[in-house]
């Protein structure tokens, strides 16, 4: 588009105007009015305060320095505040070693098979290596003779690593069958047997191990306060905190109908009242959004929002307990819903998880690993792969109780074993070998980092280890929708009608509103005038004008880099 160059005019201005001069590195410009104050005000609670007005008639110039201008404001318009709410990823790293114990020693010469295991505490493996000799089946790790013998069974003692939930009901609500000190633990165990040999010789050297498919168990089993004990264990039911593979999770929902167990890392627990919401982050709120408590008796009913973004993307209303998960990121379940003494309020007691973990019985939840209930009954710890509930308790055919979860190693056969090797167990221990001279020795240890992700203020159990986000201290930026100021015409804008303070492009011949200005007496430019930054104080129906302009197109061009470089 063809532009010719205008020339300004002289005008004549009454009254006197007091000018200083603005230095900005390479640009100056005459300053008249209040140009700093103006300056610091174009953008406010990170916002554009102005509009900058661009004349019809200007010249190709005079647009890109109006266009300038814009990009500079926009570039300011940001907000700062305190962080009160986000989220890490932190990283955990544990290391440890059980005992060991000599396959070619005296011990375990002549036993067709070792029955090895660690667990959180010992004082769970002691106890275990007890209950064993009267097990034909441990975690179906089954025995070559009738029962396991004393001599075949292993106690490694505490891997430490391994996680110990020392109260599984902390909110102490009342879960059938659960005491209000109940305990949960994790453990390992491997089954493993010569390999070509009938028996372990003594001495062995030459003489080679294995571990067969199905051979290797991760497990976590409830304890009862008043036993360590699996034969005295209580079952499981949603609601309750225990390990999984390193991190303390909650029970939040179990699934009869297609043999499903969530499990999730716990946000809150407590209580919201109708009406209230708990925003969990990344974008999701749990609202409660009613409560029901029948006048004549009955079960009360609560519905529970789950929003993603201020939009409801699930919801439940149904008689208290129950649980709701919705994809993986947030499981709930649902205690009571109470009414204060008044009856005028009600209120939900809940616990709210993310990082939702989805195991199906039978099916692997890790390569090579598949999930299963442990159900205890007389003389046998066994895994099974359906279960059904009895008021929301665990039960499964043919066991007394089903007190934890396993993952069963359903790889190829780990064979040839004669020096040192490592052996992963559901990715998060390993079972160890170490040929030292005429002994082969076997251990379970742990070199292992897991990475966490904790809101503000929520603390969680990792490889035995309790962490809890205190605080974000960093420099954080947040991606907020926000309008940068464009030029308009002066044909477009006016004085009078103004809502903001006006930056105007350009002197009296090429923009109106700055000739308006010039009429009324209250700024001064002519063809000589140098770049000039003139403010015009509540000229725009009550607000300030800049007038950003000079005798020619280089002049303004000049003002305008002049107040860039001042913002």
């Amino acid at each position: 588009m063809a532009m010719s160059m205008k020339k300004i005019g002289a005008i004549a201005v009454g009254g006197a105007m007091v000018a200083s001069a603005l230095a900005t590195g390479a640009f100056a410009a005459e300053k008249v009015g209040d140009v700093d104050a103006f300056a610091a005000d174009v953008v406010a609670d990170g916002n554009a305060n102005v509009d900058i007005v661009v004349g019809s008639n200007a010249a190709a110039l005079d647009v890109v320095s109006a266009a300038n201008i814009a990009a500079k404001i926009g570039s300011l318009m940001f907000t700062e505040g305190t962080v009160e709410d986000g989220a890490a990823e932190i990283s955990v790293t544990a290391k440890a070693e059980s005992n060991d114990i000599d396959l070619y020693g005296a011990t375990y010469g002549g036993q067709a098979a070792v029955l090895a295991f660690a667990a959180a505490d010992n004082d769970y493996t002691k106890q275990f290596a007890t209950d064993a000799v009267a097990l034909d089946m441990a975690f179906d790790l089954d025995s070559t003779g009738a029962l396991w013998a004393a001599a075949e069974i292993a106690d490694l003692g505490d891997l430490s690593t391994l996680v110990e939930v020392e109260d599984i009901n902390p909110s102490d609500w009342t879960l059938t069958g659960i005491g209000t000190s109940d305990n949960a633990a994790e453990m390992v165990l491997a089954k493993i047997t010569p390999d070509t040999a009938a028996t372990f010789v003594v001495g062995g050297t030459s003489q080679d191990v294995k571990v067969d498919e199905g051979d290797l168990i991760y497990a976590s089993v409830l304890f009862s306060d008043a036993s360590d004990s699996i034969t005295a264990s209580p079952s499981l039911i949603a609601g309750i905190t225990m390990p999984v593979l390193g991190q303390e999770m909650v029970l939040v929902k179990a699934d009869d109908d297609d043999e499903l167990l969530y499990f999730g890392t716990e946000v809150f627990r407590g209580v919201l009242k109708e009406g209230d919401s708990y925003d969990i982050g990344n974008g999701y709120t749990v609202k409660a959004t009613s409560v029901l408590k029948p006048a004549a008796g009955g079960a009360a009913k609560a519905e529970i929002q789950i929003l993603k973004d201020g939009k409801v993307v699930s919801s439940k209303f149904d008689s208290v307990e129950y649980s709701m998960v919705y994809g993986d990121d947030v499981g709930i379940y649902v205690q009571d819903a109470l009414e204060n003494v008044a009856g005028e309020a009600g209120y939900v007691e809940l616990v709210i998880t993310n990082n939702v973990l989805e195991m199906e019985l039978g099916e692997e939840v890790i390569p090579d690993w598949e999930a299963y209930a442990v159900g205890y009954t007389a003389g046998d710890v066994v895994l099974a792969d359906d279960f059904t509930k009895a008021a929301g308790v665990l039960t499964a055919a043919g066991v007394t109780d089903v007190p934890g979860i396993a993952l069963k190693y359903v790889g190829d056969k780990e064979d040839g074993i004669d020096s040192d090797e490592e052996i992963d167990v559901a990715d998060y221990a390993k079972l160890a070998f170490d040929e030292d001279g005429a002994e082969l020795n076997a251990f379970f240890k742990m070199d292992e980092t897991k990475e966490v992700t904790l809101n503000i203020g929520q603390k969680t159990t990792v490889l035995n280890a309790e962490v809890k986000l205190a605080d974000i201290a960093a420099e954080a930026k947040e991606a907020v929708v926000m309008t940068a100021p464009i030029a308009v015409l002066d044909s477009e804008a006016s004085l009078d009608a103004a809502d903001k303070g006006l930056i105007l492009v350009g002197g009296p011949v090429v923009n109106a509103l700055t000739a308006e200005l010039a009429d009324a007496g209250l700024v001064a430019i002519d063809n000589e005038s140098p770049a000039t930054l003139a403010v015009a104080a509540g000229a725009a129906n009550g607000n300030d004008v800049l007038v950003v302009a000079g005798g020619d197109r280089a002049a303004t061009e000049e003002a305008a880099e002049a107040l860039i470089a001042m913002l």
